[in-house]
C-alpha cells in the first residue's frame, strides 16, 4: 500500500509545475506544437508596451484554453486506464487483507 501512495504522490509532483502561471502558455504550446517559451517571450515583449493589454490577452488566452479543454476533452490514454484498474485492484486487495486480519 505504501508503494502505491508514493507512486501517486510522485505523479502529482510531476504534474504540478510551480514555475508556470496557470499553465496557459504551456497548454497552448502543447496544443499547437511549439515551445511555450516563445509565447512567454511574446507576452514579455507585449508587457513592455502595455501591461493592461498583456493581462487582458493572457486572460483571454486562458479562457480560450479552458473552453477548448471543456468542449473537446482529450480521450484518456490506454496507459492511464490500465493504471486506474491496477490501482483499484490494489486498493480492493488491501481492504480484503484488512478484513481478514480483523
Amino acid at each position: 500500500m505504501q508503494d502505491l501512495q508514493t507512486t501517486s504522490e510522485q505523479t502529482l509532483d510531476v504534474k504540478s509545475n510551480p514555475d508556470s502561471l496557470f499553465g496557459v502558455c504551456q497548454l497552448v504550446g502543447e496544443d499547437l506544437g511549439f515551445n511555450p517559451f516563445f509565447l512567454r517571450l511574446a507576452f514579455l515583449g507585449l508587457g513592455f508596451f502595455s501591461i493592461p493589454v498583456t493581462i487582458a490577452a493572457y486572460a483571454l488566452l486562458g479562457v480560450g484554453v479552458a473552453a477548448s479543454r471543456w468542449l473537446f476533452p482529450r480521450p484518456a490514454s490506454a496507459d492511464s486506464a490500465i493504471d486506474a484498474v491496477v490501482e483499484r485492484h490494489a486498493i480492493e486487495a488491501a481492504q480484503e487483507q484488512e478484513l481478514l486480519a480483523a
